[in-house]
């Protein structure tokens, strides 16, 4: 009689743990499903629930290869993926049909909107999508990192846009903000440059005036403090109005080839 008891008691409470646990597998299923569509870029990663110490807030994980553990907290707003969507509805332009009246609803990320970012950068670059798991970057592209300057003097979104393009943890990138531009484009810049150890403004900043050998100036300031980092291949020099048009493994394959060899444009301007 005794043991029918302490039977039924403990097949109770073993259904009390189950349904307690998937509960909690619910939840971590549906909060994982939000965050999944702004973090694109992670997608063999493994979401897992961390409690946190000895209080009930439970942060969310997403964990790759062993030793990383990007945490995203419970605060972080996410951002909205519609790169589906915006495709669908440029497809016609694309192939050249101009009867389409359809357009993507352009996302503009304002410079206030991007100070209260960064006040978490964990949310900030997870939510972004910044390129940070090992998962994102090859072998190749970890034993060839690159030295980027990136010139700019207007335009915050465009700016932190060609920086995301282009980040990747083990490379390093000098921004140079010109010196008359507006301190609203400094100041944000400075707080998104402090969610990476590899990322830094130049200082200080040079007065540029386009195609007069302060152009050179800026670049110049850039590579010598770029110099301060180790172990990088090649220098690559940008303006905030590019756009990549190859991935960073590709531009390592290009690089690989030139095997030490420079890639300088240049044009002579003949005046009467």
């Amino acid at each position: 009689m005794l043991s029918s008891v302490l039977i039924y008691v403990l097949s109770g409470f073993l259904t009390m743990i189950y349904l307690s646990m998937a509960s909690v597998r619910s939840w971590n299923v549906t909060n994982s499903s939000v965050l999944w569509s702004a973090l694109g870029n992670l997608s063999s990663s493994v979401f897992m629930p961390q409690p946190d110490g000895d209080t009930n807030d439970t942060h969310l994980f997403i964990r790759g290869p062993p030793g990383l553990a990007a945490e995203i907290r419970s605060q972080c707003r996410g951002m909205t993926n519609k790169d589906d969507i915006d495709r669908e509805l440029c497809l016609p332009l694309l192939i050249g049909d101009r009867s389409s009246n359809m357009r993507p609803s352009w996302m503009v990320i304002q410079a206030s909107e991007y100070a209260e970012r960064t006040d978490n950068c964990e949310c900030f670059r997870s939510d972004l999508g910044y390129f940070l798991s090992p998962e994102d970057v090859t072998d190749d592209e970890r034993r060839f990192p690159i030295a980027f300057s990136l010139l700019t003097y207007e335009n915050l979104e465009q700016t932190e846009r060609l920086l995301r393009l282009i980040y990747r943890p083990h490379n390093v990138y000098c921004i140079h903000v010109d010196a008359k531009s507006l301190a609203e484009l400094r100041h944000g810049l400075e707080a998104i440059t402090r969610c990476f150890d590899n990322v830094f403004i130049a200082n200080p900043p040079v007065t540029v005036e386009w195609g007069r050998i302060s152009i050179v100036h800026a670049e110049m300031l850039c590579m010598r403090q770029l110099l301060g980092y180790s172990g990088w291949k090649y220098f690559v020099n940008l303006v905030a109005r590019d756009f990549p048009l190859k991935t960073n493994l590709e531009l390592v394959k290009i690089l690989t080839a030139y095997n030490g060899s420079n890639d300088v444009d240049g044009s002579r301007r003949f005046t009467k």
